[in-house]
Formats: structure tokens, sequence, C-alpha cells
């Protein structure tokens, strides 16, 4: 009856997107899943949900939270300094300023700057977001820009190289594969520069062209989000604001070099207390409730992840999935086609890149890390393909970023499409085949 099984995972997985689509909580739909391919497949409900210290749906959420809430915590700590101390503010006026002189195609190429230096620096995609949307909607409406190209500056700057691609990026996807693999996040520096590089180029070749064809539809600035105005006398210089950013990425760089194991978190570390000195006067002295509200803001992220983790714990041990992995497992292309499918496939029916990661570092690993297979490249290849998953119109994240942009799927999201899923994975495909050939 192992077709039974194949169907209540299909089904478990339907219902999961739908459900997601509609705008469910995965903190609800997450367990539900689980519980349909637990009856389906014939597995005990006690052992399989609560109690199996390993292969239970609550044993994988606790994996997962276990080895992830330092980096939720920490990134969310570090971008509440940037944000409340008026870093990120400060940083995106004097960018976005320079880039301003060169028209229309500046200003969109100047958010992808700003939004890739923030990302790279460890803080959360949303506090990026809500930073350099105040300081684009004037620029834009000075030039005339149609709004729903801010989406197309932003997947290249927010979600696409800086994620998985560039080495050192402690995104918490890039982190938490990293340190199951036992590589460090600067691992496969070469295949991550050149993956970068090919979607840098891609996408501001794909910038230029959507510029181009918005302005022969006579497209107008169009944003209908209320004006913002911020406070610009009481902010930090641009090498305060950009030092705490700065110093985080050369430990992680330097760090992995010297093989320092944990040095993401170390560099979050200094990173936090050196944007707590730097910014003292500048958050008026309240540490107390930048720490505070940080930490509470990670808690979200976290939790949702893990319960949506949670779901691959059960699918691995499911008969089911037995078929299901004997297909992907012996596809053609070796390791890293079949890990690259496995990741972007979960990333996509999951609505996120991280959990999708955690999936395959704790449930298969097993699989593909075996002789001949770089430790390194399957890291990279693991990482990549979750995040192109996981930037399909299902994630969790596109609807949140959408609203507060002001925008919808429908007028803006071809923009992630061609940016972080087409132009990422034209370089996955490079990181496989250079990967195969020994390069890394």
């Amino acid at each position: 009856m192992e077709w039974v099984g194949v169907v209540g995972i299909v089904v478990a997985l339907v219902f999961f997107v739908v459900a997601a689509m509609r705008g469910y909580t995965v903190m609800l739909t997450a367990p539900i899943t689980a519980i349909i391919i637990i009856l389906t497949n014939q597995l005990d409900f006690n052992q399989f949900f609560f109690t199996d210290p390993e292969n239970s749906y609550l044993s994988g959420v606790g994996a997962l939270i276990t080895s992830s809430i330092p980096i939720f915590v920490l990134s969310a700590v570090f971008g509440k300094y940037i944000d409340a101390s008026g870093a990120a503010r400060s940083i995106a006026n004097s960018l976005m300023g320079k880039m301003n002189k060169f028209g229309p195609y500046g200003i969109l190429l100047g958010i992808a700057a700003v939004t890739a230096l923030f990302t790279y620096g460890g803080i959360s995609i949303y506090v990026v977001m809500f930073a350099v949307i105040p300081l684009a909607k004037p620029l834009f409406k000075e030039c005339n820009i149609a709004w729903h190209l801010f989406v197309a500056s932003f997947a290249l700057g927010a979600a696409s190289f800086t994620m998985g691609m560039l080495p050192g990026s402690p995104d918490s996807t890039n982190v938490i594969a990293a340190n199951a693999i036992g590589v460090p996040v600067t691992a496969a520096p070469i295949l991550g520069i050149v993956a970068s590089l090919i979607t840098i180029v891609l996408g501001c070749i794909y910038i230029k062209i959507a510029l181009k064809r918005s302005l022969a539809k006579g497209e107008v600035y169009d944003c209908t989000l209320p004006d913002t105005t911020y406070a610009t006398d009481n902010l930090p210089g641009l090498g305060r604001s950009l030092t705490p950013i700065v110093v985080l990425i050369a430990i992680i760089l330097i760090g992995s070099a010297m093989g320092i194991p944990n040095i993401v978190y170390i560099a979050m570390i200094v990173g936090i207390v050196l944007a707590g000195v730097l910014f003292n006067k500048y958050i008026e002295h309240d540490h107390k409730g930048v720490l505070g509200q940080g930490a509470i803001d990670s808690l979200g992220p976290a939790l949702f992840t893990a319960a949506a983790a949670g779901i691959g714990s059960i699918i691995a041990v499911s008969s089911g999935f037995s078929y299901i992995q004997e297909v992907l497992f012996n596809m053609p292309g070796g390791a890293y086609v079949s890990a690259a499918t496995l990741s972007g496939v979960l990333g996509g029916i999951i609505g996120g890149g991280t959990a999708a990661a955690g999936i395959v570092v704790q449930n298969f690993l097993s699989v593909y890390l075996v002789p001949g297979v770089n430790a390194a490249v399957l890291y990279k290849v693991i990482v990549v393909s979750a995040l192109i998953g996981g930037a399909l119109p299902n994630a969790g994240s596109m609807f949140g970023m959408f609203n507060a942009m002001g925008l919808t799927h429908k007028t803006a999201y071809r923009h992630f499409f061609w940016i972080s899923i087409v132009a990422s994975l034209v370089a996955l495909v490079a990181i496989i085949i250079l990967g195969s050939l020994g390069i890394a």
C-alpha cells in the first residue's frame, strides 16, 4: 500500500500550499499537514507526532529551533540597532544620493546596492525593506518611475546573491546548512563568487529591460502608500553607520579563512556590542528596549521556520516517501542534481528556503554526503536551491513584503520570478557544473 502513503504526502503538501496561499498561519497548518502524513502512512500517531526523540514532528521542530534560534536572535538584535539608530537611513540616504544623478536606471541600481549591502551585513530583509521604501518613494516620484519596479531592485539586492551565494553571508539559511554539513559559511568561494556575478549581471540586464518596457508603456509613478518622513537631523554619519556592518563581514571572512568555529555567532556578538557603543546616543541610551524588541522580533521567523521543518521529520520516515526518495536519489545527474531538486521542491512546497534547507540537512545528509561528494559544493547547492524554491509565489514572505510595498502578486511578482528564480537558476546550474568538475 505504498501508493496510499505517496498520495497522502501529496494531499498533505497540497493542503499546506493552498492554506499558505489563503493566508492561514503555518503554526496551525504545519502540524495538520504532519498529522495527515502520519495517518495516511499508517504511522503511530503518539510516537511520530509527540514522543519519538528523533523522528517525531515535535522533535523535528525542536531540533531546528535548537540549531537556529541563536542566529535568528542575534540577526534580529543587530538589525534592530541598525534600524533604531537611524544608521540604515543614513547609509541609504548617502548611496541613493550618489546614484540619483544617473537617472531612473541609476536609482534602481542604487536601491539594489543598498539592499545588498544591508542583507550581506546580516540585517533582516524586513528591516531592510522598511528602511529603504521611504527613501525610494520620493526618488521614484521625482523621476516618475512606476512603483512596481522597486521590486526588481529589491529582489536583486535582497533576495538573490547575498542570501546564499556570496561567501560569508550570515543569512540564517546559509548558517544552518553550513553548521549541519560541517563547513564554514565561506566554503566553496569560487562557486559563490561566480554564481553571484552571474546573478548580478543577469539581474542588472533584467532591470534595464523592465525599465525600458515600463517607459515604453507610458507607466508613471503610482505608489499608493502614504508618505512617510523621517527626521534627518540626528542620524549617525555614514562612516559610523557602516562600521558595525563592515566589521561583522570582515570578522566572518577572516575568521572563516582561519578555520575558527562558530565565527558567524562571534561576528554577530561583536557587531552588536560595537553598534551599541557607536549608536548609544542615537537610540537615546535605550539598550534594554532595542535588545528586548530585537529578541522578540526573532521569535516569529524562528518558530514559523521550525514548524514547517518539522514536517520533514515525518516525511523522512514515511513509507510513501521511500518511493519518492528512490526517484529523487536515482535521477540522472548525480548527488548534486538530486539534492538541488529535493531542496528546491521542498522550498516551493513549504514556501520558505530556510525551512527547506533545514529539512534536507536534518534528514537527508547521510544519503548525499558520501565518498566522491564535496561537502562544500553540496552545501552551496542545497542553500541556493532551497532559496530559489522559497521564492515561489506561495512563500509567506511574499505576502508580507507585497503588503508592505503596497503591491500585489499580479502587479509585481514577475520581477521576483525573473531575478530570484530564473537568474538564480542559471547561477545554480553553473555551481553544479563547476562543482562536478572539482572546482569549489
